[in-house]
């Protein structure tokens, strides 16, 4: 069957929500849609948007809406890592495999994407405790296709063990949900070999921050603990809350008055939201469900300073409100200073992406470590 032409073609009915089911389709874009073409509702989850956009015919100016939002979401680099307790005192390029067989371990998982090229795994920057592999894979999923520019999305993993607290970390770089997945099924596949060879306890798993890794105030706790500065990053503002009521629980008036009616979901834009009193207020923690934010931080180190805007948090939770999703980050601007200009953006910004990683772990450390403590108060 042929593919359609995404320069020819607009979508509707069930052809359109293939596009819609695209994870970069947000419930906020899903409402910033239905409001070009005159609708408003109290709801705009998927149940109640989809019926009324498969209803409708697109203009070309909303399905290039769509268009960009998907091309922006699988153009730029996210990161999820996952820590493994540690208990090998060898360098990992010593007891990394060279290469892993993806096309195998793909084929074992049933997927349909097809692996282009694979690099073994190899130090980075000289770090015999820091390995990387790269990727490019082509997705055969006719469905999934024919809107998007290119079926080809790259993607790494990379291994680092950190000294200072016996815990390597696996990280996955990666674009698309292709490349997502690829490198989820992989870093399971490291995960359990290491276990085979005893560098890690057998009964260790890999750690992963999911949206039930909380309760509603640790959850807020640890956003707010990430708008805090770092040695590379200086907070300025939060644009943008993901932020929704705790609909299971008894709204108290202060926070009733904001979320009237059926408002399952509020998308809140604006400078300096971490003021926002839902926020500022500990006493609201309780009954709020935050799953993400966006903001802005300036950032300076060796080879480049600027401005960065960053999204972090449990992407698509609003969407189907699954606990399970992990938690991810996102660098969507890099602006840098004019003495840079010079300096590949698209360096900066995997170093930041990395750097604010590493920034996120600590924080997250931090709070458990906390958590334990006051257990033992």
């Amino acid at each position: 069957m042929e593919k359609l032409d995404v320069n020819k073609h607009i979508p509707f009915g069930l052809t359109l929500q293939d596009v819609l089911n695209h994870p970069s389709i947000t419930v906020s874009k899903l409402r910033s849609l239905l409001r070009q073409k005159g609708v408003f509702l109290e709801d705009y989850s998927p149940n109640n948007s989809y019926p009324l956009l498969l209803s409708m015919l697109l203009s070309p100016f909303e399905f290039e809406f769509i268009k960009e939002n998907i091309r922006g979401k699988e153009k730029t680099q996210k990161i999820t890592s996952r820590p493994l307790a540690w208990h090998n005192k060898e360098n990992l390029i010593q007891v990394v495999p060279d290469k892993i067989d993806l096309k195998e371990i793909l084929r074992e998982a049933g997927s349909r994407h097809k692996i282009i090229s694979q690099s073994n795994f190899a130090p980075v920057d000289h770090n015999p405790n820091k390995v990387r592999m790269q990727f490019k894979c082509r997705t055969n999923n006719y469905n999934s296709g024919w809107y998007r520019t290119t079926n080809e999305y790259e993607g790494e993993i990379v291994i680092e063990k950190v000294q200072d607290d016996d815990k390597t970390y696996l990280r996955m770089i990666y674009t698309s949900p292709e490349t997502q997945n690829i490198a989820d099924l992989g870093v399971k596949y490291l995960a359990k070999v290491f276990k085979e060879k005893k560098y890690t306890k057998p009964n260790t798993e890999v750690e992963r921050i999911l949206y039930n890794s909380f309760n509603n105030e640790e959850r807020i706790s640890f956003f707010l603990s990430l708008t805090d500065s770092s040695d590379i990053f200086d907070f300025q503002r939060a644009t943008d809350l993901d932020i929704a009521p705790d609909r299971s629980k008894e709204m108290p008036a202060e926070v009733n008055k904001l979320m009237t009616g059926k408002v399952n979901i509020l998308r809140i834009n604006g400078e300096n939201l971490h003021e926002h009193y839902l926020i500022k207020e500990k006493d609201n923690h309780q009954y709020i469900e935050l799953a993400g934010i966006e903001a802005v931080y300036n950032f300076s180190y060796h080879a480049a300073e600027g401005n960065c805007v960053v999204w972090f948090g449990f992407d698509g939770y609003f969407k189907k409100r699954l606990t399970n999703i992990e938690f991810s980050i996102n660098i969507t601007t890099v602006n840098l200073k004019s003495e840079y200009s010079n300096v590949s953006k698209d360096k900066v910004r995997l170093f930041l992406l990395q750097e604010f990683e590493k920034f996120k772990m600590e924080k997250y450390n931090w709070l458990k470590y906390q958590k334990i403590s006051n257990q033992y108060i």
